[in-house]
């Protein structure tokens, strides 16, 4: 399993699982091209911006 995990101040810790990494990146992808903020990748699927202070990551576990 793949997970999608979004973190911050106002939202807590949300996690999305998927069944293949291709799946997670889709919706990440998705997350950040419809958030009206600007994420920059901070390491290997990982996200962050700096306006919310929200991060988004992707975990295969």
């Amino acid at each position: 399993m793949v997970c999608v995990i979004e973190y911050g101040e106002n939202i807590g810790t949300l996690r999305n699982m998927f069944q293949d990494f291709q799946q997670a990146l889709i919706f990440a992808e998705q997350l950040i091209a419809l958030s009206n903020d600007r994420y920059e990748c901070i390491g290997p699927n990982q996200w962050y911006c700096q306006e919310k202070n929200e991060y988004v990551k992707i975990e295969d576990k």
